[in-house]
């Protein structure tokens, strides 16, 4: 083969790959579901779908098996909880499965109460906790938290 067809090959091969590759970052894209960035210009999908986000405000343990956490929902859909997790700082875990949560709207606080049964650990005063809450879509929110 000629090195003019060599080279003619490389220059198109690096124009399809070049030009796939703006396509696919600027929009809209099929292998991201038509939103490759949020509310990209050319986007199929438009508004893009909206997203979870939780933030813990502030934290009350009530007793040691008992703590309040005042949730805000600062995504832009509402939120809904399955279930939860406590670790303590040595990794003794308690979960707690198939709890009917509450449901937080976007920009909304919400108290949400975590008890545990005690047999794995209580909450102790000065300690970290990582709690982490579960979302109907599967979406885990992990925090830490200092009783």
């Amino acid at each position: 083969m000629k090195t003019s067809n060599i080279l003619l090959v490389v220059i198109v091969v690096g124009g399809v790959l070049g030009g796939l590759l703006m396509w696919e970052t600027v929009g809209p894209s099929p292998l991201c579901g038509g939103c490759y960035r949020y509310n990209a210009p050319g986007c199929i999908v438009t508004p893009c779908p909206g997203q979870e986000s939780l933030n813990v405000e502030t934290s009350q343990v009530n007793s040691p098996t008992n703590m309040t956490l005042n949730v805000r929902n600062v995504g832009s859909v509402s939120t809904t909880f399955n279930s939860y997790i406590v670790k303590d700082s040595v990794g003794n875990q308690y979960t707690k499965s198939n709890w009917s949560g509450p449901t937080l709207n976007p920009n909304s606080l919400l108290a949400i109460c975590i008890v545990i049964d005690g047999s794995a650990f209580t909450f102790q005063s000065k300690s970290s906790y990582t709690v982490t809450l579960v979302t109907l879509r599967n979406n885990l929110f992990s925090f830490t938290i200092t009783a």
